[in-house]
């Protein structure tokens, strides 16, 4: 079937299509093992580049932000909902920790994440750890806004290359970061492994005083065994570990995140719902103190999934 609809606003650096183009490609992406779900969707632009496939896609259904991203056949970000990722995985943290410095990104290369810690006065250094050089590239062309100039400050470091070797070479070097966060493709695939016990062991040496991570977990209604035992692997090495939840549009579902860490517990985590936002904060779009207590509490349905936060005896650092 053809739906015609108004055409949405474009992004600099691509071509003119008509009044009226045509959405009658169905864009499928998995959920879980046993589901899957499709937008209707204009292809734009895809290429393909020694890591995997990239796609850029309008979607109708977000409107005049329908702009959005695929790898490998998997939805990405879209300009209408990336924020709601971005948000919950670096304020929650860097609020909490109060004086973040230095903040590691895995992943990150469409600077969503990076644009999120910019806000923060604190911030003196980003490094931005992305794989695939394309990927920046293809966003930076057909979706500017959502880095949003973050690849241009001053404060960004963007390094092209596997994060297990920058994570190696950081712990060589002694490096340290006030906050990490894991902007990654699906834990079932290549970077399964940059979402195990082993490497958290090593992302948690790599942490300084006051430290944390934050991470996406994947969809617990379809996903529920992936979510569990990222849980678990973050529990076996962090004595505090925060998980969330939050609906993001472009995934068709309900989307677990988590943040953990040994010194950040829940008490600094709710004392957030009080806090006043800096000025560098106006206007995000979802994530606030007063929706603060809801992203973290847990739907009495999910938590056989999620589990209990068992209460730990410090341990040395």
């Amino acid at each position: 079937m053809t739906a015609k609809t108004p055409t949405p606003a474009r992004e600099s650096g691509q071509e003119t299509p008509s009044l009226t183009p045509a959405y009658d490609t169905p864009a499928w992406a998995p959920l879980g093992a046993w589901a899957r779900y499709a937008f209707a969707a204009r292809a734009v632009y895809a290429t393909t580049s020694a890591h995997q496939h990239i796609e850029i896609v309008d979607l109708p259904a977000f409107g005049n932000l329908g702009r959005a991203y695929r790898l490998d056949g998997r939805f990405m970000a879209s300009l209408a909902d990336a924020h709601i990722c971005h948000e919950c995985m670096v304020h929650p943290l860097l609020l909490a920790h109060g004086h973040a410095q230095r903040v590691l990104i895995l992943g990150g290369g469409d600077g969503g994440s990076a644009r999120e810690v910019l806000r923060h006065a604190t911030v003196r250094e980003v490094v931005v750890a992305e794989l695939d050089p394309q990927v920046p590239a293809v966003v930076l062309q057909y979706m500017p806004s959502l880095p949003d100039g973050a690849f241009d400050d001053a404060r960004t470091t963007l390094v092209i290359g596997d994060a297990r070797d920058l994570v190696d070479a950081a712990l060589a070097k002694g490096d340290r970061f006030d906050a990490i966060v894991f902007d990654l493709t699906e834990a079932d695939g290549d970077a399964a492994s940059l979402h195990d016990a082993p490497f958290f062991e090593k992302i948690r040496a790599l942490l300084a005083p006051r430290g944390g991570i934050a991470l996406q977990l994947g969809a617990p209604w379809f996903e529920a065994a992936q979510v569990r035992r990222m849980l678990d692997a973050l529990r076996s090495v962090f004595r505090h570990v925060s998980p969330m939840t939050t609906y993001v549009p472009l995934y068709g579902t309900q989307w677990a995140l988590a943040l953990a860490s040994d010194t950040l517990d829940t008490h600094d985590l709710d004392a957030l719902t009080s806090l006043a936002l800096p000025p560098t904060l106006d206007g995000l779009r979802h994530y606030s103190p007063s929706r603060h207590p809801a992203l973290f509490d847990i739907s009495p349905e999910l938590r056989g999934i999620f589990g209990d936060i068992p209460p730990s005896a410090p341990r040395s650092r």
